[in-house]
């Protein structure tokens, strides 16, 4: 997955801002068979999100704050990828009964 951070600084806060761009090939397969994750950010106050529909804008007091917010952000979509792509599909298959 692809995501892109904005940073910028107006007013004296510093605003950060991420995007899902895309996905790469093996997260968009496992996505078309298992689903779309959500990613929970309710600790920070920014709610559930699904993957796909990352676009999120945070007002920081500090550099320091804005850069461990990025890190925090950037922790649980990296964790909820590694826990998409280590799904194994056991359910699909084919198989003929003895009746």
């Amino acid at each position: 997955m692809r995501l892109k951070v904005q940073k910028l600084l107006r007013g004296g806060e510093h605003h950060i801002s991420f995007e899902n761009v895309d996905f790469n090939e093996e997260e968009t397969q496992r996505i078309e068979k298992f689903g779309m994750p959500f990613v929970d950010f309710s600790s920070d106050g920014l709610g559930t999100r699904r993957l796909d529909e990352i676009n999120l804008s945070i007002k920081c007091q500090t550099p320091q704050e804005a850069e461990e917010m990025i890190g925090k952000i950037k922790e649980r979509i990296k964790d909820k990828l590694t826990e998409l792509l280590s799904q194994v599909d056991t359910f699909s298959g084919e198989e003929v009964l003895e009746i």
